[in-house]
C-alpha cells in the first residue's frame, strides 16, 4: 500500500479508539444508557445534513425498512450500550482489546449464517487462537469468581458480538445508498434509545455543565462521525480485508490513549490476549498470494 493508504488505515484505527477513551471520559458522570442516547442524537444532525447535500433517501422498502431497524441495534444500540455499560469497571485500553474481536465474530457469524460464506481450515483455525485471546484477557478474573470486573468485560463483548451479526444482515442491504442507509441507521436507534433513556434514567434530573457537553460533542463528532467516514473512505481505497486490519490496530491506539490520557495500567493478561488477537487477524485476513506460472518475470511497477 502507499504512504497516504498506510495514513489513512492509521488514523482510522486511531478515530475508533478515540471512541473508547472519550466514552471513558463521560462514565460517572451520565447514566449508560443517557450516554449511548446522547452520543447517537448528537450524531444524528450531521448524518441528515449529509442525507440532504447529498441528495440521498433514506430507506422506504418496508423490507429496507425492517433491516435498517434491525442493523441499528446491531451496531449502534446494543454496543453503545454496551460499552457504557462495560467501562463502568474495565478501562478503556481494554474496551479496545475486546472490541478488536468485531471481525472474528463476523468471520464466524457468517461461517453459521450464510451457505456461501464458508470458512477454510486457516479462518478457522484464526477463529479459535482469537477466542483463546478472549479468554487471555479475561481468564484471572473468571478464575477469581465472576465479580464486577468479568461482567464488564462480558457485556462489552456483546458490542462485538452484536456488531457482526449486524455486518451478516448488511448484505441484504447492499443497494442501498451508504449516506442514505447511515442516516436510516441513527435515526432508529435514536427513536429506540431516546424514550429508553428517558424512562430509565430520567436525564431531566441530572446536572449537565459546560465540561459534560463538549466531551460529549467530541465524542459524537471525533468517536462516532469521524471514523464512519475514515472507515468508508479506508474500504474505498483499499477494500474490505485490509480495511479491518484498522479494527486490529484499534487496541493499540486505545491502550496508547487510555495510558497518555487517563494514566490507565492494564496487566499481563491483556496483552497477552492482544497478541493472540492479532496473530488472528493475521490469520483471517491474509490472502494467500497467486502462484506465478514457472519461468515468469515479476511486472514490474510503473
Amino acid at each position: 500500500m502507499t504512504p497516504a493508504r498506510w495514513a489513512l488505515l492509521l488514523a482510522t484505527g486511531a478515530s475508533f479508539a478515540s471512541s473508547v477513551v472519550l466514552n471513558k471520559t463521560l462514565i460517572g458522570d451520565l447514566p449508560s444508557i443517557t450516554l449511548a442516547a446522547s452520543r447517537v442524537l448528537l450524531a444524528l444532525p450531521f448524518c441528515l445534513l449529509a442525507l440532504l447535500l447529498s441528495g440521498a433517501r433514506l430507506p422506504r422498502d418496508r423490507a429496507d425498512r425492517r433491516t435498517t431497524f434491525l442493523v441499528s441495534l446491531g451496531v449502534i444500540v446494543v454496543p453503545y450500550c454496551a460499552l457504557a455499560i462495560g467501562q463502568q469497571t474495565i478501562a478503556s485500553g481494554l474496551s479496545g482489546i475486546l472490541y478488536s474481536t468485531m471481525p472474528l465474530f463476523t468471520l464466524l457469524a457468517a461461517h453459521l449464517m450464510l451457505p456461501d460464506e464458508k470458512l477454510g481450515a486457516r479462518k478457522l483455525l484464526g477463529i479459535v487462537v482469537g477466542m483463546g485471546g478472549v479468554v487471555a484477557v479475561i481468564g484471572p478474573g473468571l478464575l477469581a469468581g465472576l465479580g464486577g470486573h468479568v461482567f464488564g468485560e462480558l457485556v462489552t463483548l456483546l458490542g462485538p458480538l452484536a456488531y457482526a451479526l449486524a455486518t451478516v444482515l448488511l448484505r441484504r442491504a447492499r443497494h442501498l445508498d451508504p449516506i442514505g442507509l447511515t442516516a436510516g441507521l441513527f435515526l432508529s436507534a435514536a427513536l429506540i434509545l431516546l424514550p429508553l433513556a428517558l424512562i430509565v434514567d430520567r436525564p431531566w434530573q441530572l446536572d449537565f455543565d459546560a465540561s459534560i457537553l463538549v466531551r460529549l460533542l467530541a465524542l459524537a463528532l471525533v468517536g462516532t462521525i469521524l471514523p464512519a467516514v475514515l472507515n468508508y473512505l479506508l474500504l474505498q481505497r483499499v477494500g474490505a480485508t485490509r480495511a479491518s486490519i484498522s479494527m486490529f490496530l484499534m487496541p493499540l491506539f486505545a491502550i496508547g490513549f487510555g495510558a497518555l490520557f487517563l494514566g490507565e495500567r492494564l496487566g499481563a493478561g491483556a496483552f497477552v490476549g492482544l497478541a493472540l488477537i492479532l496473530v488472528a487477524s493475521r490469520l483471517v485476513t491474509h490472502a494467500p498470494s497467486a502462484p506465478r506460472a514457472r519461468g515468469a518475470e515479476p511486472q514490474r511497477q510503473r
